[in-house]
């Protein structure tokens, strides 16, 4: 019988028969093996899950889907399965390094108040060749300096090898159906409830494919717009404007002295100040929907002297002014199609006239 394991590792699983038998391997070769592998095959369309089950080890969980739930619902599935008191993250085409589980279990055991903890990445080819560009963790580990970053700017902190207390990871389960950013939801999640470490070696190796969810479609352009609001709306959760103060030491000083009730209008006034396009239409949002609750458009005139005339002057422009482009450039088009065909008509007449 196997010793109860101390890590539990959730792997959602979608067509990597290729891959997998070397993945299960690589947790096979951990120098610390009190260890459990929850493996959620999304109905792979390959021999993915024929492979899985030539693996035989006590430890390896299968959970076989009939039907696709998507990469979100397998990772929440995964958490509710997991028996050890910390979960990790690790997808069935990567690779964990020999010292992989020593090290994160260690990790927690040093940092007791600490609910996660991020390792750096090795990025290798299709064929396991290292390409030389690793996935380096932010020179900082302080964690109000990473929320700010990441409200602002851009996800910071890798998922593959990620772990988190069990206990925290069932508090912040995932909205099922994000693909684009269940990653960086759950960071910023982690991040507003409290402490992480930063384990600065490259204990997973992640394999980079031009199949892979991040490659560039209009699709995911599509899902980084709507999930970006998703993702934003966690931070109206924060009710407590002096964390906002510390979060945002220099931004806020503008709203310093606005009421906590105004919260969702300091966040979207924050919001307005990233360059990311997609988070200042969030804050413009919520902004207007904030002036539309009973009451708050004249508190906020009273208190920050903020009306309806400043809200139309705060509008994010960008898209609009592009679609405008677009719309002259088709006004163009027609003109010249128009032009063209007049043209072409009296070349042919011209023609008819001089040999006939």
């Amino acid at each position: 019988m196997n010793p109860a394991p101390l890590l539990s590792i959730v792997c959602p699983s979608y067509n990597h028969g290729h891959y997998v038998v070397s993945f299960i391997e690589s947790l096979k070769a951990q120098g610390e093996p009190r260890w459990e592998l929850i493996i959620i095959d999304d109905a792979s369309t390959d021999d993915n899950l024929a492979r899985i089950k030539t693996v035989t080890d006590s430890r390896v969980r299968v959970i076989a889907r009939d039907y696709n739930h998507g990469v979100t619902a397998g990772m929440n599935e995964g958490v509710r399965l997991a028996r050890a008191e910390v979960v990790a993250f690790i997808a069935s085409d990567d690779l964990a390094r020999p010292r992989y589980v020593e090290r994160v279990l260690a990790a927690f055991a040093a940092s007791p108040s600490a609910i996660a903890a991020y390792v750096e990445l090795d990025r290798m080819g299709p064929g396991e060749n290292s390409l030389g560009e690793p996935c380096l963790l932010p020179a900082t580990a302080d964690r109000l300096g990473l929320l700010r970053n990441s409200f602002l700017g851009h996800n910071q902190l890798p998922s593959p090898g990620m772990a988190v207390r069990r206990e925290v990871a069932l508090g912040l389960l995932l909205p099922e159906g994000t693909v684009q950013y269940s990653d960086w939801i759950f960071q910023n999640r982690i991040l507003l409830m409290g402490d992480i470490i930063l384990i600065r070696e490259q204990l997973v190796r992640y394999r980079v494919s031009p199949s892979s969810l991040s490659a560039r479609t209009l699709g995911s352009a599509a899902r980084d717009t709507l999930e970006t609001r998703i993702m934003m709306d966690d931070f109206l959760k924060i009710q407590d404007m002096a964390f906002l103060r510390q979060v945002f030491p220099e931004e806020i000083k503008a709203y310093a002295s606005l009421p906590a009730v105004h919260m969702p209008y300091v966040l979207g006034r924050l919001a307005l100040l990233s360059d990311i396009y997609e988070k200042r239409c969030w804050g413009y949002e919520v902004i207007m929907r904030h002036l539309s609750e009973p009451g708050m458009a004249e508190s906020l005139r009273q208190h920050a002297g903020f009306t309806h005339k400043d809200l139309m002057g705060l509008a994010p422009t960008e898209a609009a002014a592009q679609t405008e482009e677009v719309r002259q450039l088709r006004r163009r088009l027609r003109h010249l199609r128009r032009w063209a065909f007049v043209l072409a008509g009296g070349l042919a007449l011209a023609l008819w006239v001089l040999f006939r």
